[in-house]
């Protein structure tokens, strides 16, 4: 009976055949999907867990590379940075050592490579900075010269403030060259007005050596002036001296000396013409007396003398002086002759020799009397006649 039911659970209806191998019931499916994806599970998650540990150590290598790069940037900023304060303070060798620092980090920073590029340029003009310093300490003009053009040249164009102080330089060395030729200029120079035209170009610079310089100018115009002063001065000529000094107080204005110097002029001025017109009210009154002398007492009588005759004739010579301020001429004497009592025993006119007289000079006159028999007699001069030139 069983080995029948068991034969029948293997035919079906139609006569075919069931294989017991493959044929599965509900329950053994179900059982064997379990069976499956506990499998998946048990294979699928040592992946995931792989997998994350590959994504973390990638992940933290990542991050440290971030960082690491991170880093390495800032600290090439922050050696830029010192770089670029040791260039501005001059220190050209520690700004290079710096930057050559961050370009070993950084080889492809453009921006470092420029900042190097640019302090070696200045470094290098630093030196022909201090070349030309020299130069102007030894006298060198010349050559410092053509060393600061070069200077100029390189520095032209240049807006970076890292140039600052080597253009500052560059405009001090040419002040100190202009005053270097102003200087050499100043002996040659003769008048008042070129001395104030160099004086107006030193006055636009500045520096100890043009203080020294426009203290030279302004001595050498204080000399002049005095020299031209004093010149007119003992010509007498009072506005000339007092232009002269005008002249220099308007280059050098308020100087002390020259102001004292236009205050002598005026003083020699004014007592000049205190006495100049003294002087002419005394020639006015020399003058008229003196014209009074010509026109009233020309005619000095130096002597008289008079001889006796044994005829009674009484000859009378005269010798005169010309006291006048003037040459006289035509000169007319008359004469009398008294006795002891004064009685006129005689008269008459008589002219004088030589015609013309300079003053000073002296002129003679003789004349006779007759009937003159009395040796003690007196002869006088009455009046003189003249004529002045």
């Amino acid at each position: 009976m069983a080995e029948q039911e068991s034969a029948a659970s293997l035919e079906i209806a139609d006569g075919n055949r069931i294989d017991t191998k493959e044929t599965k019931f509900p329950g053994d499916v179900e059982t064997m999907e379990g069976t499956q994806a506990v499998r998946k599970r048990e294979t699928l998650w040592p992946v995931f867990f792989g997998l994350a540990a590959l994504v973390l150590v990638v992940s933290s290598g990542l991050f440290l590379f971030y960082k690491h790069e991170l880093k390495t940037n800032e600290d090439v900023l922050r050696l830029q940075v010192e770089a670029r304060a040791a260039a501005l303070g001059g220190q050209y060798d520690e700004a290079i050592a710096l930057l050559e620092q961050a370009i070993r980090a950084r080889p492809d920073f453009r921006a470092i490579i420029d900042d190097n590029e640019t302090v070696h340029h200045a470094a290098e003009l630093e030196r022909l900075s201090v070349e030309i310093r020299q130069r102007l300490d030894k006298g060198d003009a010349e050559v410092a010269l053509s060393e600061l053009e070069h200077l100029k040249s390189e520095l032209n164009g240049h807006k970076e403030p890292i140039y600052d102080k080597l253009k500052e330089k560059a405009d001090g060395f040419s002040m100190e060259l202009t005053l270097l030729e102003l200087a050499g200029d100043l002996t040659a120079l003769t008048t008042i007005e070129e001395h104030g035209e160099m004086l107006n170009v030193v006055n636009g610079l500045i520096g100890q050596e043009a203080e020294e310089l426009r203290a030279l100018i302004l001595a050498s115009i204080r000399k002049i002036t005095i020299a031209e002063t004093e010149y007119l001065l003992q010509r007498k000529n009072f506005s000339g001296a007092l232009s002269a000094c005008d002249k220099a107080l308007t280059w050098a204005k308020e100087d002390v000396e020259l102001l004292a110097l236009k205050e002598r002029v005026k003083q020699e001025k004014h007592a000049y013409e205190q006495a100049e017109q003294l002087r002419i009210q005394q020639a006015m009154e020399n003058a008229a007396e003196e014209d009074l002398i010509n026109q009233t007492d020309a005619i000095e009588v130096i002597s008289i003398d008079h001889s006796l005759d044994d005829f009674g004739d009484l000859s009378v010579v005269g010798k005169l002086r010309n006291k006048a301020t003037r040459p006289i001429y035509n000169v007319e004497i008359t004469y009398s002759v008294k006795s002891s009592t004064g009685e006129v025993l005689g008269s008459g006119t008589a002219s004088a020799t030589p015609e013309y007289i300079e003053p000073g000079e002296e002129m003679t006159f003789t004349a006779t009397v007759s009937g003159i028999y009395e040796g003690d007699v007196v002869a006088v001069i009455d009046n003189k006649t003249w004529y002045l030139d």
